[in-house]
């Protein structure tokens, strides 16, 4: 299959960020928050796009942030399985972690997502670094950088063993003899290792893409080798060509000498506002930037050991109010500072990080259009995980007038080519380990 670019739309429900909620077009009454929830689907299926991805965090996030949050932080499997009844194509990925949730029901949950959505299930694996999720977890607290990716090798191995533990001929349904399963083909994981005691098998047979598609947004030194040996996917965030790049020659350089054939999809962040003119589009963003909140965002970078609460937002950025170094987030620290070493005030920093520490781009169609396609052939992606910005419905803007220009360039699908979200990014279905091993 010869390569296409990738894209992929964030999940968040719209005017749940960085105070547009403040906006008078959006409303935040329960019925038309989930409204927009089902409508963002909608819109990135019509648009082709590959999946919905949806992010999460384990906790209600500093308590400074509380009086500006909007409380709709729906959990991400429950909301996947809720959308997959109004789509039929778009593939959907959801957020756990191998710190805080036990390997059976990630496994179980997953794959039953997987089937009962037809093979468009994704699972984003994160490590979870938060003290605040591991309060919410037990007294274990949070563990060091390099533990967590140890963790994390270990859930992803019961998990894929407990999902290839019905063969796929091991349904025989031999009514005469009242014999459902032949049991040869029917595999206990048995594991017994450092973090897990888990002997299975799941009660569920392998999905029609094999198995859910395994996203990572590791960018450490232990992330980017655990993600070049086992993502499918990899979703993180560059604000510059350069370092994405830089990234993107590194990981797939990790995934060549681990041995892989298919190269995982390399897919980062990509914020955007866009208008049918420049002009339109930088007016779009002033709009925006009414509603912007300072504090809530200043508050939320606590969590990630930026603690720059208090300082006077038309001042310099207080750099030493950065960790020097963290067990939890190296890249985080790395890209926000990054960030403020370029922004004039404080001001323009936390605005700035409202698109994490991604790539953000405001402008025409063709403007938009024509940055995809740089980072795309000049080698910084494969892809992105667009972050529309919540008016005057973005998304929807996105695929009507960037897509098209996409598809006149020969970049993007012009149909979907199957029904599976291993379909969608051109990635094989793994062969069962039982199987291959007879």
């Amino acid at each position: 299959m010869s390569r296409q670019l990738h894209l992929l739309a964030f999940g968040h429900v719209p005017g749940a960020l960085t105070g547009a909620w403040r906006l008078p077009e959006v409303a935040t009454d329960r019925r038309s928050l989930l409204q927009r929830t089902i409508d963002t689907a909608r819109v990135a299926e019509a648009g082709l796009l590959d999946a919905i991805f949806f992010a999460d965090g384990l906790n209600f996030g500093p308590a400074g942030t509380w009086p500006h949050k909007t409380p709709d932080d729906f959990e991400p499997l429950t909301t996947a399985a809720a959308l997959s009844t109004v789509t039929e194509r778009l593939g959907l990925v959801v957020t756990g972690s191998s710190q805080f949730q036990a390997p059976y029901n990630l496994a179980r949950q997953l794959l039953s997502l997987d089937n009962l959505t037809g093979g468009r299930a994704g699972w984003n694996l994160v490590t979870s670094f938060a003290q605040a999720a591991a309060d919410n977890f037990g007294t274990r607290g949070v563990v060091a950088h390099d533990d967590r990716y140890r963790q994390a090798e270990e859930t992803l191995e019961v998990v894929r063993a407990l999902w290839d533990s019905l063969e796929e001929d091991a349904v025989i349904a031999d009514a005469e003899r009242g014999i459902f399963l032949d049991v040869s083909k029917v595999h206990r994981a048995d594991h017994h290792g450092e973090h897990f005691d888990v002997t299975g098998p799941l009660g569920a047979r392998r999905s029609p893409q094999g198995q859910p598609v395994i996203f990572q947004a590791g960018s450490s030194t232990a992330g980017t080798d655990f993600a070049a040996r086992h993502a499918d996917a990899i979703f993180t965030g560059h604000p510059t060509f350069e370092r994405a790049q830089e990234f993107y020659g590194r990981i797939t350089g990790q995934a060549r000498d681990a041995g892989r054939t298919h190269l995982p999809i390399v897919t980062p962040g990509l914020s955007f506002v866009v208008g049918s003119t420049d002009e339109e589009a930088r007016r779009i963003e002033e709009h925006l930037a009414e509603a912007f909140i300072p504090e809530y965002q200043a508050a939320w970078l606590q969590e990630v050991d930026i603690d720059v609460t208090g300082y006077p937002l038309d001042g310099p950025v207080p750099l030493d109010r950065f960790a020097s170094a963290s067990e939890k987030h190296h890249t985080a620290l790395a890209g926000y500072r990054h960030i403020a070493e370029g922004s004039a005030t404080l001001r323009e920093f936390l605005y700035r990080t409202i698109s994490a520490f991604g790539f953000r781009v405001v402008g025409s169609p063709e403007r938009i259009a024509d940055e995809i396609q740089h980072w795309y052939e000049d080698g910084a992606a494969d892809g992105f995980i667009l972050q529309a910005a919540v008016v005057p419905d973005q998304l929807e803007q996105f695929t009507q007038h960037v897509v098209p220009i996409l598809q006149q360039r020969g970049l993007f699908r012009r149909e979907y080519a199957g029904d599976t979200l291993r379909s969608h990014l051109g990635i094989p279905a793994p062969a069962n380990r039982y199987t291959a091993a007879r």
